[in-house]
């Protein structure tokens, strides 16, 4: 039986590090690498190597990313939420304030359920009704810890992760066809274009 919950109740949820300036740098002086809201993407993080660096002296981090984490883009339209697996970094690694941080309480809703709804058309709406109509669009921590979500029990929720894990390797399959055949494409069009 599923039960409604608020975010709150099955989550810890918190912002990233807030910077006074520009965020990211191209000096590694720091060693911590940086999530913005342009490198989330629906999916999960593991390789932190191309991230920029943050620009911020290591004494003055307060927000360090853990594995398991949910980053979700709390600034603009863009709602994709990513689960952060950084296992094995070297270093640490901060996102800004613009996202939001959520850390499900494991016994209560999975990781993996939670990235489902943020990421299905259900989450979607709860999200935009919170979303503010403003000229760059943004959702507060403290409306996002009131959304109500269904939780179904353990079972539920696996067999939901486990049908949305299935589509998500049939929507890459398919942007591999695409991006293949965009390659097919442009060659045939180049050799034809060659030979005049």
């Amino acid at each position: 039986m599923d039960s409604k919950q608020r975010l709150f109740d099955v989550a810890d949820v918190s912002l990233g590090q807030t910077f006074r300036e520009r965020a990211e740098t191209d000096e590694p002086m720091s060693g911590i690498r940086l999530i913005q809201i342009k490198d989330i993407r629906e999916g999960e993080l593991r390789d932190i190597t191309d991230l920029p660096y943050a620009d911020i002296e290591p004494s003055k981090l307060k927000v360090k990313l853990l594995t398991g984490d949910l980053l979700l883009p709390l600034r603009g339209t863009r709602t994709e939420a990513m689960i952060f697996r950084g296992e094995g970094a070297v270093g640490e690694v901060t996102t800004t304030n613009q996202v939001a941080i959520i850390r499900p309480m494991t016994e209560l809703v999975s990781l993996d359920y939670l990235h489902w709804f943020f990421n299905s058309e259900i989450g979607s709406v709860a999200l935009e009704s919170i979303r503010t109509k403003a000229t760059i669009p943004n959702i507060s921590v403290r409306n996002l810890i009131e959304i109500s979500l269904p939780v179904p029990d353990v079972e539920g929720q696996k067999k939901i992760v486990e049908i949305y894990h299935n589509w998500r390797m049939q929507k890459e399959a398919l942007r591999e066809l695409l991006r293949n055949g965009e390659k097919i494409v442009a060659s045939a069009a180049y050799k034809i274009l060659s030979r005049g």
